[in-house]
């Protein structure tokens, strides 16, 4: 990580999120904030781990993402270069500030990094947060390479400097967490603290003011627009053929390679690099002997859309074809583009290359499929467990954003619906006022309750809404790389930490009954549970339990008193399934031998979490506590640093 803040000129290996961050520490960024979120969440992991190294520099991880950037704001009306980070659906969150931000301008350049998700591989949705631009006004970049992911983010504070205007760089999960060469470049002298300078005119939007601000907007976008230094960021690959290609992003990169393979070295590319005002100009040279454009590009045709207005408006007469050969959902790949491609050149693609791919359908087909589940010793197995069991099958369950998402997949099935942050809870609290009689049950965790269960919470006591509300407390926010919740009180190493009074919060805003319980408890969890789904009105249970994989790497930091393994007697397993079936625990095997079949725990697996004990009905499994000898003790203790 520390190889980020090598000399100028230095070719390192980098992640796509890396050297974002690394664009940023080059341009003298002085605050970065962010909700973490996947696939952009290691622009935040960077910056946290170099934080010590930067001066002057501030970071945090924000409750949301709306909060993330007004504090980002914030730090640029002070004068300090500011960056913001989120996934692609925290664009929704941030949407406000986002909004009038092309009113206000800025004092220092401030850069929103969203990292898109074609193909929804890490979300629950796919959508294209480059249409923000064409109502937000903010300039976007879309950059190909990891190099340029650098540099576009360096570029991108200056040109919001020049322009007073926040920049957007759209990063797909293939660009975020690809790896690759990049050249470092210099990095700038910080400016240190600077001092908040009042501006009214800008800085309160109300009336003739806004409207004027709007229109000021309009124009800088549209200087920027005509100026070199959008021309710059764009590049005319020439060739003779009567057709060509525009693109963006990595399709770039696809565009160049289908085309090697084709062997169609004469056609013409225009890479887009700031798509957002669409270069106009590059447009009408590119095209003006050009028959027929083909736009490859991920989602919903957004540079297809601005082509196409920008080609009327040129009164071009071409040909133009976009999502006719390119799906608007989905992750664009390689072999697609290959296929669109050979398609519209009516080129045949070589035999070797298609023999390669029939046989990489073939062994894919035939791979099992790997299905997600929690982790060993995982908190929310325990818990949702438990919500089952103590409802009989008989609850509706929202679920929510998180690790226990992997809830409504087998062996549980225990979410009916999933869609955004807090939906299990919003949603829940609506059907209580119209639904049918069944006990209804909302899943959160408590880093989504943060983000934005609050107001649901609120507008749920002051309905008297019908819901049980269980806040899975892991503490971090584990999903995205275990980052500090307002829930943790203890880091890895096991310094203590200032948290959040959860149920004291609660019970401030107005709920009645809540109720903490330990969720490796699962037999008081279930009682708990069966218990609050006999009453009404809002209610919560708090269930805490630490995510195991925190605690499994505190080991190495805190030598316990005793060595706890957990073993399954066989003479009293009766194999009723409630372990190894029902609770599903990855650590929990089932072998046969001459006796016949039986469940054994795999020791090597098993964290010691101790949740199946409690959960087996024949008292089958047990625990053994070995006290480690002084030398053992001696050996596990870390060495200090230094």
């Amino acid at each position: 990580m520390e190889a980020l803040l090598g000399n100028e000129g230095e070719v390192i290996l980098a992640m796509g999120n890396e050297a974002i961050a690394r664009g940023g520490i080059e341009a003298a960024v002085g605050y970065f904030s962010m909700y973490p979120g996947t696939p952009a969440t290691e622009i935040g992991q960077t910056f946290e781990s170099l934080s010590r190294h930067l001066p002057d520099f501030y970071m945090e991880y924000s409750a949301n993402e709306h909060v993330s950037l007004n504090g980002a704001m914030g730090a640029s009306w002070a004068g300090i270069r500011s960056m913001v980070a989120m996934k692609h659906v925290g664009m929704n969150v941030a949407a406000e500030p986002a909004h009038f931000l092309g009113y206000t301008g800025v004092d220092a350049g401030l850069v929103i990094v969203i990292g898109s998700d074609p193909g929804a591989t890490s979300s629950t949705g796919e959508q294209d947060d480059r249409w923000y631009s064409l109502h937000t006004h903010l300039p976007l970049l879309e950059p190909s390479t990891i190099q340029e992911a650098k540099d576009f983010t360096a570029i991108a504070f200056e040109l919001s400097e020049k322009y007073s205007i926040p920049f957007v760089i759209n990063a797909p999960s293939r660009l975020c967490h690809n790896i690759g060469d990049l050249r470092l470049g210099r990095i700038a002298p910080h400016k240190g603290r600077h001092a908040f300078r009042p501006n009214y005119q800008r800085y309160f939007n109300l009336f003739g003011q806004a409207v004027r601000n709007h229109q000021a907007c309009i124009e800088r976008v549209s200087a920027l627009g005509r100026s070199s230094d959008a021309g710059a960021l764009n590049k005319i690959i020439p060739g003779n053929a009567s057709w060509g290609i525009v693109t963006s992003s990595v399709n770039y990169l696809y565009v160049m390679e289908a085309l090697e393979i084709l062997e169609l070295f004469d056609v013409p590319v225009l890479k887009v690099g700031m798509s957002h005002p669409f270069p106009a100009a590059q447009l009408q040279e590119f095209a003006k002997s050009l028959e027929k454009i083909v736009v490859i590009e991920d989602l919903e045709g957004f540079l297809e859309y601005q082509l196409k207005r920008s080609a009327f408006e040129l009164k071009l007469n071409c040909e133009v074809v976009g999502k006719e050969v390119i799906p608007p959902s989905g992750e664009t790949s390689p072999d697609m583009v290959l296929k669109a491609l050979s398609s519209v050149s009516g080129r045949e693609i070589p035999g070797h290359i298609t023999e390669a791919a029939r046989l990489g359908e073939q062994i894919a087909a035939n791979i099992p499929q790997r299905i997600a589940t929690f982790c060993i010793g995982c908190p929310h197995r325990a818990s949702v467990y438990a919500v089952l069991k103590a409802s009989e099958g008989e609850a509706i369950i929202g679920g929510d954003i998180g690790c226990y998402t992997m809830a409504s997949l087998p062996p549980f099935k225990a979410a009916e619906w999933c869609t955004c942050m807090n939906c299990g809870l919003s949603a829940a609290q609506g059907m209580s006022h119209v639904g049918d009689a069944r006990p209804i049950v909302a899943l959160v965790g408590d880093s989504t309750f943060f983000h934005s269960g609050i107001q649901s919470v609120q507008n749920a006591v002051a309905n008297n809404a019908n819901v049980l509300l269980i806040i899975l407390d892991n503490r971090w926010i584990a999903m995205t790389g275990h980052q500090r919740s307002p829930t943790t009180s203890v880091d890895v190493k096991g310094s203590r930490l200032e948290a959040v009074d959860l149920k004291a919060l609660l019970k401030t805003l107005g709920v009645a009954r809540v109720r903490t319980v330990d969720v490796f408890d699962v037999p008081r969890l279930r009682s708990i549970i069966a218990d609050e789904l006999k009453n009404s009105g809002m209610r919560v249970i708090i269930a805490k339990g630490e995510c195991a994989l925190q605690v499994h790497r505190r080991e190495r930091y805190i030598v316990p008193r005793f060595d706890e393994f957990f073993s399954i007697v066989r003479e009293r397993c009766q194999r009723c399934g409630a372990c190894y079936k029902d609770f599903g625990c990855p650590a929990i095997m089932e072998a046969v031998d001459d006796d016949g079949e039986y469940y054994y725990i795999d020791e090597e697996l098993c964290i010691r979490c101790g949740a199946c004990r409690t959960v087996c009905p024949n008292s089958a499994i047990v625990m053994s506590r070995i006290r480690p000898r002084k030398a053992e003790m001696q050996a596990k203790a870390p060495a200090e640093d230094g």
